[in-house]
């Protein structure tokens, strides 16, 4: 698993490997081995994230944001304990960043044990989807905070890039 997720190919994962003693016999080093091992582990991994309890956490603060992949908008939570460490929460996929799946994300984020009676500030770009999510789980507790790494990036997007650097400074 650690190989493979440091960039060894399953193509070249046995010459990867320290030389077996002459009385015993390579196994499963294939590449087609080395990918089904990688997938079964891989799964198994996200399994166990995806269904952890993060009750104990001490979670203050969310920050969820959407990032596309060929396509594809993943929605990720990332949530900031009291401790100032930050932890990966979840995910969810879906055409954008929508209320149906930011709403889907957080819902599961309370099944797993996140708190909805107390204060949570959430950190979310300008979409309203995500906002209307939050407002629908979290109701008055949820204290929102536009990202202003978001909010910047807009401004500057309407305006011709000779007036982005004054702009950005008075940002």
């Amino acid at each position: 698993m650690e190989a493979i997720a440091v960039g060894v190919s399953s193509r070249k994962y046995a010459r990867s490997l320290e030389p077996l003693p002459p009385t015993e016999v390579e196994r499963a080093v294939s590449r087609s081995s080395v990918s089904r091992r990688f997938v079964a582990l891989s799964t198994e991994f996200m399994r166990q994230w995806l269904w952890a309890d993060v009750s104990a956490i001490g979670i203050v603060a969310i920050l969820i944001d959407g990032i596309t992949f060929r396509g594809h908008t993943i929605l990720i939570a990332l949530g900031v304990a009291s401790d100032g460490l930050k932890h990966v929460l979840g995910l969810r996929e879906g055409s954008t960043e929508n209320a149906t799946v930011a709403k889907a994300l957080l819902a599961d984020l309370v099944e797993r044990g996140l708190p909805t009676d107390r204060p949570m500030l959430f950190v979310i770009d300008g979409g309203k989807g995500i906002h209307k999510a939050v407002i629908d789980v979290f109701g008055e507790l949820a204290a929102i905070q536009r990202c202003q790494v978001h909010k910047k990036r807009n401004v500057l997007d309407h305006l011709p890039e000779s007036m982005h650097s004054n702009v950005s400074h008075v940002l």
